[in-house]
């Protein structure tokens, strides 16, 4: 074998183990500090100094409607709304219907079809839905709010109907076990 490459790496290792303990042992020169420059006196009229200091007034809020309808950053970034104050009026329930629930640990994501439409949309925690907040996804179910009320919309199959290719009045049953059968 070759002794030229591992001579050569000997060499550069003992150059960098004496550069750090170079750096290790030497002695730390002493950093002066200058001292700091004499006052400068300012001869300002004394009403300069007598008036109060300006108050910051900011700018009204509508200077800043550009920044809630672009979205920067993410696509699906939402323009924030002014909560609604409640007003003590019952809101009419919502007409959707309740298609389905995406549960990750990420995000959740419920589709709902509203009355009239023929299309579903899927709606996140924290969206107005026909005037309702949407409050919590769960396994089944979703929960809107408006004003003080709360409105809580289930699957249909969660509501006691059999699920997808079951026929009806099956229920949770399961088969008997056929005579002779040994489980």
């Amino acid at each position: 074998m070759n002794l030229a490459v591992p001579g050569t790496l000997a060499v550069i290792s003992l150059g960098l183990g004496g550069l750090i303990a170079y750096q290790l042992l030497a002695p730390i020169p002493a950093i002066e500090v200058p001292p700091a420059p004499p006052t400068a006196h300012v001869d300002a009229p004394s009403s300069v100094l007598s008036q109060p200091a300006v108050l910051y007034v900011p700018p009204p809020k509508e200077d800043f409607a550009a920044i809630n309808e672009r979205f920067a950053f993410s696509p699906t970034r939402q323009a924030v709304a002014e909560p609604s104050q409640a007003t003590g009026v019952d809101v009419a329930p919502p007409e959707v219907t309740l298609v389905g629930v995406i549960i990750s640990p990420q995000k959740s994501v419920a589709i709902l079809k509203p009355g009239g439409a023929g299309l579903a949309i899927s709606a996140v925690v924290g969206q107005m839905v026909e005037g309702w907040q949407l409050v919590r996804i769960e396994a089944g179910r979703v929960v809107l709010h408006a004003n003080t009320t709360d409105y809580e919309i289930r699957l249909k199959s969660a509501m006691g109907a059999p699920p997808p290719g079951r026929p009806p009045g099956s229920g949770n049953k399961t088969p008997a076990p056929a005579a002779g059968d040994n489980l």
